[in-house]
């Protein structure tokens, strides 16, 4: 399986999109993380998280328009310690 680049509409659904080498299906696994009870990073999927009260600017942004969507809900600023990713998140930790 070889990572593809994704659409647009592919970036909304999908957390990646996958080509098999052999048929050349593509494959891309849910959002998954949206379905949980518990906020995760969603590029490491650590449950270990620092709740920001305001963006740090140094930090990397999850740039998804379904994390920015929930910020307009009065989502949590989290921020995984691992891999240094700032994200919105409904949920709590």
């Amino acid at each position: 399986m070889l990572r593809v680049r994704r659409t647009f509409a592919q970036k909304v659904i999908y957390q990646s999109v996958l080509k098999c080498k052999a048929c050349g299906r593509l494959e891309g696994p849910w959002y998954l993380f949206l379905l949980g009870r518990r906020s995760h990073c969603p590029r490491c999927w650590s449950v270990k998280l620092q709740k920001f009260s305001k963006v740090d600017h140094i930090e990397g942004m999850y740039k998804n328009p379904i994390s920015y969507l929930q910020k307009w809900f009065g989502a949590n600023l989290y921020c995984c310690p691992f891999c240094r990713l700032q994200f919105y998140d409904l949920r709590d930790r």
